[in-house]
C-alpha cells in the first residue's frame, strides 16, 4: 500500500495538500491505490473540496507507523521534525520511504529525498490545471493564503482598494474577518471554488507558491507576492515559469502590474518522475 502523509496547521497554508493530492489523482488514473494522512480535519475537508477521497486524520509524523505497515511505501510532505532514530525506524520498516524537502537535501539513512521545487524538474502540479491552460478566462481573484494567521492581508488590506479583485477565502480564516477584509474587494469566493478559480481565473495574485505553479500551468497572468519566508530555490523555480515577483514591501505597486504582465506558462512538472519513484 502507498501512505501519501501532508502536513498543515491553521497557522500555514495547504501546499503539501495540493502537492500530495495531485499525486493521489495521477496514481488513481493509473488504477493505483493510495491512502492520504493529514494532521488536521480542516485538511481533510480541504482536500474533499479538491475532489480527493476522504484522509485518514492522525497526530504527527511520528504516528505514520500506526497507519502504515511493514513493506508499504511513505511518502511524507511536512516540516515536523524526524528524529534520526525514528526516521531509521521508518526507513528500515517500510519497503520504500520519501522525504520532501524543499530545495534538496541529503539521504541521512535509505530514504529517498525529492525536491517540490527542483529546478530542472519543476513543480508538482496536479494535470487538470495543465489541461485548463486553453480554457476561457476572466476575472481577477487574490487568493492571498489558506490562513492569515498573523493578519499581514489585514494590515496591508488597502493596497488592494480598487483593484477589482475578488478575495479567495482561505480555509484558515478568522471567523467574522469578512467584514473588516472585503471592504477592499469586489467580491468573496469561497474554499470549494479553489480548484475553479485556478482553471478559470485571467488573472491570479497569490502569497502561496504552490499556487503560484498551479496557477502557472493553467495559464493564468500570475503575481507571486513574496513575503520573503521561501528558500531560494522557490523563486528560481517560479521564475522558470513566467511569474511575476512581487516582494511583499513593494505591495503598493500592485496596480500598476495588473495590466501589464503577460499568462505563465508551466516548463516542466516532476509529477511524472515522482510517480515513476513511487512505482519503480
Amino acid at each position: 500500500m502507498i501512505y501519501l502523509y501532508a502536513y498543515s496547521n491553521h497557522r500555514s497554508d495547504l501546499d503539501a495538500l495540493r502537492r500530495i493530492g495531485a499525486l493521489w489523482k495521477a496514481l488513481d488514473v493509473r488504477g493505483v491505490s493510495a491512502e492520504i494522512l493529514v494532521n488536521d480535519y480542516r485538511a481533510q475537508l480541504a482536500g474533499r473540496e479538491l475532489g480527493l477521497p476522504p484522509a485518514t486524520t492522525i497526530e504527527t509524523v511520528l504516528d505514520i507507523d500506526a497507519v502504515a505497515a511493514y513493506g508499504d511505501t511513505v511518502l511524507i510532505d511536512s516540516p515536523e521534525t524526524l528524529p534520526d532514530e525514528r526516521l531509521a525506524h521508518y526507513a528500515s520498516h517500510f519497503s520504500k520511504l520519501f522525504l520532501v524537502r524543499p530545495c534538496g537535501g541529503q539521504s541521512r539513512f535509505s530514504e529517498r529525498v525529492l525536491d517540490p521545487w527542483d529546478p530542472q524538474k519543476g513543480p508538482i502540479v496536479s494535470v487538470e490545471y495543465e489541461a485548463a491552460s486553453s480554457a476561457t478566462k476572466s476575472g481577477r481573484v487574490l487568493i492571498y493564503g489558506d490562513s492569515d494567521y498573523d493578519k499581514r492581508l489585514l494590515h496591508s488590506a488597502e493596497a488592494f482598494d480598487g483593484l477589482g479583485l475578488e478575495l479567495y477565502w482561505g480555509s484558515y480564516f478568522y471567523v467574522k474577518y469578512e467584514e473588516e477584509l472585503l471592504r477592499h474587494f469586489s467580491g468573496l469566493r469561497e474554499s470549494e471554488e479553489y480548484a475553479e478559480l485556478i482553471r478559470r481565473s485571467e488573472t491570479i495574485v497569490t502569497a502561496m507558491p504552490q499556487t503560484v505553479a498551479e496557477a502557472a500551468a493553467a495559464g493564468a497572468r500570475t503575481i507571486w507576492l513574496d513575503r520573503g519566508t521561501e528558500p531560494p530555490c522557490v523563486a528560481e523555480t517560479l521564475n522558470s515559469c513566467g511569474v511575476y515577483r512581487l516582494p511583499w514591501s513593494e505591495l503598493g505597486t500592485l496596480g500598476k502590474l495588473l495590466d501589464d504582465i503577460s499568462p505563465a506558462h508551466l516548463s516542466a512538472s516532476s509529477l511524472e518522475c515522482w510517480m515513476e519513484a513511487l512505482l519503480d
